[in-house]
């Protein structure tokens, strides 16, 4: 089974979304904080899920219960008993190549069930099939609900990790013949001897929740296997737990109960769970992330492409360890509108590509400020840290700005493929070479920022051409601090003969900047000798140029660097 489509209307953040997932097997959001993401899931969950859901004033946008929250799920890839006539068969509708759904189905269509899940000012949350050859909607229970195989892995892991009812392992358990009955005479042998090893029905599913926890990446230290776990409130179902040896599983990392509970979840269903993870990467180190990734993608399309079914796993994240697995159509941005209207789109494969090649970071962000080499990074991440004391001492980053590198030439087409995906973006560059035609034509048609210095002027040059003698001497003791002074006093000598160049640069350059040339000698140098080409030299000078900045005087530089700083906090 997979979610075709998601319609929802006036659920908690978002007042309006359509949402097409397309037919691969696994689908990532991502995007900004505050997007949506969650609710998005919460939505599918509320809408598929057997649990009976409490509805509140704060589940209505923007708390207005006057609107009511309408959500509708359309099912493809449909089990048979979906399918039966005693079901739900005479609610099918048909799901075109294009993913259009038609309430008369056509003999190219893909059957399909559409849910609705609407909730008014009451509280009492309604769910029914919908179809408009039938005026009346079949309301659908619980157990109705409970053949879409939705599975949501959000803080429950203990649950999970138990034979307590409605776990996922007492589902395991209750696949094979008879087990119904001896999980019931489990109960009763606990109690008696607490001998749970000899009970092969829970013995066989301990081995192959180990199995499945371990294909995912999920530590084990010795074997898993049934054990009594009495709490306060004595023996129960829930008592017997998952051990791994003598240890209740539900003790271990969150890592580790998170993938053995999704492992094992994703098992209880043999028609295509449809998964729903938020935030996949959560507990687990980078390398455990990767495998689990790659372990779900390959079991995914691997059921696709036998005759297995298939199901859907639905993820966010916040970890660009986990986009490094994904595929571009497994990739979807969602953009929310201040009025709570929401999107979810596509990225193309070639700025998928470019993207995660150089800066994979910046998809997470709302604003992303790209800059165009070495130097040009290392300036803006040692300025941000000056700009918060401007700015009620407010990090750029609480308000979703990223910096980001953009290697150069790439710059251009980084940015360009960034903001055709939506975002907010700006180039930082030096003028030393300028943009193409075309490419400034292209950049302005995304309505992407350039912040240079003009005048074919690169950044050494600006810097030089701006500072007073005194500030040139905070420069050159940068340039000492990451070269060494002998090298340093070495390359001036030459270029300034007959002068002291130990002594303050008052001594032998004019007060005034730009009046004479020796300013222009001393760019020249740092251009040469690559006294702040890197992203380390360019932050160490950040403080030198922000005084520049502040002095106050017009140069290219401050008019540059201003803009820069309007840009990143909005105004």
């Amino acid at each position: 089974m997979r979610i075709a489509k998601l319609v929802a209307h006036n659920f908690r953040g978002i007042r309006s979304l359509s949402w097409q997932p397309g037919s691969q097997a696994m689908s990532c959001i991502i995007g900004p904080g505050d997007s949506a993401k969650t609710t998005v899931l919460d939505a599918i969950e509320a809408t598929l899920s057997p649990r009976w859901i409490t509805f509140s004033e704060s589940d209505f946008h923007l708390g207005n219960s006057l609107n009511p929250i309408t959500i509708e799920v359309t099912i493809a890839e449909l089990s048979k008993a979906l399918l039966s006539d005693q079901r739900f068969g005479l609610y099918i509708r048909g799901l075109a190549v294009d993913g259009s759904v038609h309430d008369e189905p056509e003999t190219d269509h893909e059957p399909a069930l559409t849910i609705r899940l609407t909730v008014d000012a009451t509280m009492e949350p309604v769910w029914e099939l919908i179809c408009d050859r039938y005026p009346t909607p079949r309301v659908l229970s619980n157990r109705d609900r409970s053949l879409f195989g939705v599975v949501r892995l959000a803080g429950e892991e203990a649950r999970h990790l138990t034979w307590g009812q409605g776990s996922v392992l007492a589902r395991m358990t209750g696949d094979t013949e008879g087990a119904a009955n001896q999980l019931a005479d489990a109960y009763r042998v606990a109690k008696q001897t607490a001998n749970l090893s000899s009970i092969p029905s829970l013995v066989e599913t301990a081995v192959r929740a180990e199995e499945l926890a371990k294909q995912l990446g999920a530590y084990v230290n010795y074997a898993f296997g049934p054990d009594l776990e009495l709490g306060r409130g004595g023996f129960s179902s829930g008592s017997i737990a998952l051990h791994d040896g003598t240890t209740p599983l539900r003790m271990s990392g969150l890592g580790t109960r998170r993938l053995a509970t999704l492992a094992i979840q994703r098992a209880s269903i043999k028609e295509g769970a449809i998964v729903l993870v938020d935030e996949i990467e959560q507990g687990l180190e980078p390398h455990r992330v990767l495998g689990a990734v790659s372990a779900l993608r390959s079991a995914q399309e691997h059921a696709k492409s036998s005759s297995a079914p298939t199901g859907q796993l639905l993820i966010t994240t916040h970890s660009e360890v986990v986009l490094s697995e994904l595929k571009s159509d497994s990739l979807f941005i969602m953009r929310r509108s201040r009025e709570g209207d929401a999107f979810i789109s596509s990225v193309p494969a070639e700025a998928f590509s470019r993207i995660l090649k150089h800066a994979p970071r910046a998809l997470f962000a709302r604003r992303i400020l790209v800059c165009e080499g070495a130097t040009e990074l290392g300036l803006m991440l040692g300025l941000r840290e000056l700009f918060r004391t401007r700015h009620a001492d407010v990090p750029i980053e609480h308000l979703g700005v990223a910096i980001v590198d953009g290697n150069g030439a790439a710059a251009p087409t980084l940015v360009t493929a960034l903001a055709g995906l939506g975002y907010a973006t700006a180039l930082f560059r030096d003028s030393d070479q300028p943009l193409k035609t075309g490419v400034l034509n292209l950049l302005q048609s995304q309505n992407v920022q350039v912040f240079e210095y003009g005048s074919s002027l690169c950044t050494e040059l600006a810097l030089f051409g701006a500072c007073w003698p005194d500030v040139a001497d905070k420069l050159i003791a940068c340039a000492i601090a990451s070269l060494g002074e002998a090298t340093i006093l070495a390359q001036l000598r030459p270029a300034f003969p007959g002068c002291d160049v130990t002594r303050p640069t008052a001594t032998w350059l004019p007060a005034i900047p730009g009046t004479e040339m020796n300013w222009l000698r001393l760019a020249r140098l740092a251009i040469q000798f690559r006294w702040f080409k890197s992203e380390e030299r360019g932050r160490a000078i950040s403080a030198v140029v922000d005084e520049i900045v502040q002095q106050g005087q017009p140069s290219s530089l401050s008019v540059c660097l201003r803009g820069i700083e309007r840009w990143v906090y909005g105004q």
